[in-house]
C-alpha cells in the first residue's frame, strides 16, 4: 500500500488593522527558511539547524534519495508541545519517506516566538534524533535588560549580624519581553538558577551576586547583596544526665544469674554532654567506668553508679541489684525434635499445590537454642517459620536441633509429594473487533483503497487464531491488516478461536471504495478590489484598502500571497491597508490544494496624505498608543478627523484628577469604537491602561510620556 505523508502546520494569523500605525519605526522581520533533511540513519538527523530568528519561517523537511534516504525509511519531523520547559506555540508533525506524494520533501509556513523549540522523530525506534532549535528575537525589538532587586530577612543581632540564617528573595521586573530568568551567586560560585528564596545559614561573611535575563535575551548588569551570619548562642547547662544500667547474662528458673552477670552503664546529656562515669559495687569507693562490669562472684550484689557533664552538674546515685549463682551440673543430653507436615491432599495423598512443614523441639535442661532443616539436599539453614514447598515434585525435609549446651540431635527426615493443581477449563471465546483506515471522500467512503485490521483478545487460554471472509468467500486466516482496492461495497467477516477451541461469533464491517477523482491542473482564480476615500485626482486620501479574493472549483484554494512595491511575497489573511504616501503597486497570486500556483497579477494605486492642516491640540506620532507610561500595545491610528489617537488623548494635559482623564479617554474610546477606528478589544485596553496610570495623580517627566 502506497505511503502516505500527512502535515500538520500550525499558522500565526494577523489581520491588518481598519486603520495604518503612524511612523512605524522598524520594517516586520524578513521571512526565513530552515531546513531539516534526513537519511537512512534513525539515530540523527542529517542536517538540522540550531538557530534562528522570531517572525514567519518556511519549514523544509526532506527524506529522499537526494538527502541519503536510499532504503525508504519513513521519518517525521515533530516539535514537541508537551514539555513545559520549551516553546509549545508551534504545533508541527511532517511525515516524510522517498515514496510519499510529495518525493520525500514537505514544506509548513509558521512562526517561531524567542526561547527554545525542541524537534524529535516520532516512528518507533527513532527516539534518537532529537534536538532543540534556539530562536532569539528579531532586530529592532527589545534590548533592555531586567531591573533586578534583593533583600535580605532574618532575626538579627546587636551587630546587625544574621542569627542562624539569612533568607535573601530576589525579584526582576522587564517592561517590554518580560522576565524569563533569575540567577544568584553565593560567595564566587557559579551562577544558579533562582527558584525561591536562598536561606543561608553557614556562619561568617557571604556576598551573594545576581542578574536577571529578559525573553529577548538581554541580562542586567550583575549585582549583590553583603550580610553576615552567625551562630545563636547556646544557654547554660544546670541540668545533670540522664543515666541507666542493664544487667545480662545467662538466668536460671530463679531469675539469678548463672556463673556471671555484666552491668552495662550508660548516660546522656542534651547540653553540654556526659564528662565521666563512676561506679561503686557492693559498697567499695567509686571508680572511673570504662567498659561493662563483669560480676562472677556467687551471692547478691549492689551496683551503684553516677555520671557528671562537662558543665560539672553531677546526676544523683541509682543502683541496680543482682544475684549470681554457681554454673549448674554441663547439660550432655540432645534436645527432642519433630516434625509435621499440612496442606489439601488429592486421592493419591499428594499435597496439591502446596505443601507446609513445621518443626519443634524440646530441651528440658539448658534449653533449645537452633533448629535447622535442608531441603532436597540442599545445605542446611536455620529455622524460623514454618516452611512452604510449592515445587511439584517428590521432597525430603531433614532436620535436626541444638542446645544452649551444644548438644545436636541426631538428624531426621520426612517425606511428602507436592502437585500442581488442575487448571480451570477455558469456555469463553475470545474478544473480537475491527477497524477500517484509509483516506475518505466527503460522502463517508475510502478513496482507491481501504485497510481493515482484525484484533482479538482471550484472557484464558489465548487466541490461536483469526479468520475472515471478504465478500462472502470462504474463511481464510488473517495475519495481516486487509488491503480492500477494488471499487463497490464490501462487507469483511471476522471471527477468532482460543487455545482450549472456543470459536467467538462471526461479527462483520462495511465499506465502501470509490476511484480516486483526477488529479486538479487548473490553478485558482484570483481578483482583487481597492477601497477608500479618494481626492479629485483619483488617489486614496489618507489609507487603501485591498482586497483580494480567489476561487478553486477543484481541490480547492489553499492560500493567498501579496507583494507591496516589490518586497516578498507575504501570507494574505485578510484585506491590507496601504497608509504611505505615495504611488503603490500590490502583486497578488493564489494556489490551491494540489500544489497549483496562479500567474501574478498587479493593480497600481496612489496614497496622499489625509491629515488636515491644523485642528489637532498637540503632536503625538508614537506608534502605539499611551495613557501616561502604560503603553496600550494599540496602533497608534489616524481617526476620521485627521489627528492620532494619542494626540485625542492628551495624556500630558494638565488634568483636574484622575477621574476626569478616565473619563475623558472613556468618552474617546467610545466614539473611536463607534467609527470603526478600533476594535471591542483594543477599546478595553484602552480604557484599562487609563484607569492603570498614574495621569492626574502626580507630576510626570516634563515631556508628558
Amino acid at each position: 500500500m502506497a505511503l502516505m505523508a500527512v502535515v500538520f502546520t500550525a499558522f500565526a494569523l494577523a489581520v491588518p488593522a481598519a486603520y495604518a500605525a503612524v511612523n512605524r519605526s522598524a520594517e516586520p522581520a524578513a521571512n526565513q527558511t530552515l531546513t531539516w533533511t534526513a537519511g537512512d540513519d534513525y539515530t540523527q538527523y542529517t542536517s538540522a539547524p540550531a538557530t534562528a530568528v522570531a517572525g514567519k519561517t518556511t519549514i523544509v523537511f526532506e527524506s529522499s534519495a537526494a538527502t541519503g534516504n536510499t532504503t525508504g525509511l519513513t521519518h517525521t519531523l515533530t516539535f514537541d508541545t508537551a514539555n513545559g520547559d520549551y516553546n509549545k506555540d508551534v504545533s508541527l508533525n511532517i511525515l516524510a519517506s522517498p515514496f510519499d506524494s510529495e518525493g520525500g520533501r514537505h514544506t509548513a509556513e509558521v512562526t517561531l516566538t524567542p526561547g527554545v523549540y525542541r524537534y524529535f522523530c516520532a516512528m518507533p525506534g527513532h527516539q534518537m534524533m532529537v534536538g532543540e532549535l534556539v530562536v532569539t528575537a528579531a532586530p529592532g525589538e527589545d534590548t533592555t535588560a531586567p531591573q533586578a532587586s534583593a533583600s535580605v530577612a532574618g532575626t538579627k543581632n546587636d551587630a546587625g549580624e544574621y542569627v542562624d540564617t539569612a533568607t535573601v528573595t530576589l525579584s526582576a521586573t522587564d517592561t517590554e519581553s518580560g522576565v524569563d530568568t533569575i540567577e544568584y551567586a553565593l560567595d564566587d560560585a557559579p551562577y544558579k538558577p533562582y527558584t525561591a528564596p536562598v536561606a543561608v545559614s553557614a556562619t561568617g561573611q557571604h556576598t551573594l551576586a545576581y542578574r536577571a535575563t529578559d525573553k529577548a535575551g538581554n541580562t542586567s548588569t550583575a549585582q549583590s547583596v553583603n550580610f553576615t551570619v552567625t551562630a545563636p548562642e547556646p544557654p547554660k547547662d544546670t541540668t545533670a544526665p540522664d543515666t541507666s544500667a542493664t544487667v545480662t547474662g545467662t538466668k536460671n528458673s530463679s531469675g539469678e544469674y548463672v556463673s556471671d552477670a555484666t552491668v552495662t552503664v550508660s548516660a546522656t546529656d542534651a547540653e553540654s554532654g556526659v564528662d565521666t562515669i563512676e561506679y561503686a559495687l557492693d559498697g567499695a569507693a567509686y571508680k572511673p567506668y570504662t567498659a561493662p562490669v563483669s560480676v562472677n562472684t556467687a551471692g547478691q550484689h549492689t551496683l551503684t553508679y553516677r555520671a557528671t557533664d562537662k558543665a560539672g552538674n553531677t546526676s544523683t546515685a541509682q543502683s541496680v541489684n543482682f544475684t549470681v549463682a554457681a554454673a549448674p551440673p554441663k547439660d550432655e543430653t540432645a534436645p527432642a525434635v519433630s516434625a509435621s507436615v499440612a496442606g489439601t491432599k488429592n486421592d493419591a495423598g499428594e499435597y496439591v499445590d502446596t505443601a507446609t512443614v513445621t518443626l519443634s523441639a524440646t530441651d528440658t535442661e539448658s534449653g533449645v537454642d537452633t533448629i535447622e532443616y535442608a531441603l532436597d539436599d540442599a545445605p542446611y539453614k536455620a529455622y524460623t517459620t514454618p516452611v512452604s514447598v510449592n515445587t511439584a515434585g517428590q521432597h525430603t525435609l531433614t532436620y535436626r536441633a541444638t542446645d544452649k549446651a551444644g548438644n545436636t540431635s541426631t538428624t531426621q527426615s520426612v517425606n511428602f509429594t507436592v502437585t500442581a493443581p488442575e487448571p480451570p477449563k477455558d469456555t469463553t471465546a475470545p474478544d473480537t473487533s475491527a477497524t477500517v483506515t484509509g483516506t475518505r471522500n466527503s460522502s463517508g467512503e475510502y478513496v482507491s483503497n481501504a485497510t481493515v485490521t482484525v484484533t482479538a483478545s482471550d484472557t484464558e487460554s489465548g487466541v490461536d487464531t483469526i479468520e475472515y471472509a471478504l465478500d462472502g468467500a470462504a474463511y481464510k486466516p488473517y495475519t495481516a491488516p486487509v488491503a480492500v482496492s477494488a471499487t463497490g461495497q464490501h462487507t469483511l467477516a471476522y471471527r477468532a478461536t482460543d487455545r482450549a477451541g472456543n470459536t467467538s461469533a462471526a461479527q462483520s464491517v462495511n465499506f465502501t471504495v470509490v476511484a480516486a477523482p483526477p488529479k486538479d491542473r487548473t490553478a485558482p482564480e484570483v481578483s482583487a478590489s481597492v477601497s477608500g476615500t479618494k481626492d479629485d485626482a483619483g488617489a486614496y486620501v489618507g489609507s487603501a484598502t485591498v482586497t483580494v479574493t480567489a476561487s478553486d472549483t477543484e481541490s480547492g484554494v489553499a492560500g493567498i500571497e501579496y507583494s507591496l512595491d516589490g518586497g516578498p511575497y507575504l501570507g494574505y489573511s485578510g484585506p491590507v491597508a496601504i497608509t504611505k504616501s505615495g504611488s503603490h503597486t500590490v502583486l497578488y497570486r493564489a494556489s490551491d490544494k494540489a500544489g497549483n500556483t496562479s500567474t501574478p497579477k498587479s493593480l497600481s494605486l496612489t496614497v496622499v496624505d489625509g491629515r488636515p492642516p491644523a485642528g489637532c491640540a498637540e503632536t503625538d506620532d508614537r506608534p502605539t498608543v499611551f495613557t501616561g507610561l502604560v503603553n496600550t500595545g494599540v496602533p497608534n491610528r489616524v481617526t476620521t478627523n485627521g489627528c492620532t489617537i494619542n494626540e485625542l488623548i492628551e495624556d500630558h494635559r494638565a488634568w483636574k484628577n484622575h477621574g476626569a482623564f478616565v473619563s475623558h479617554v472613556g468618552d474617546i474610546v467610545n466614539t473611536l469604537r463607534k467609527e470603526g477606528v478600533i476594535d471591542q478589544r483594543e477599546a478595553a485596553a484602552i480604557k484599562k491602561a487609563a484607569a492603570r496610570s498614574d495621569v492626574g495623580m502626580q507630576d510626570r517627566g516634563p515631556d508628558g510620556r
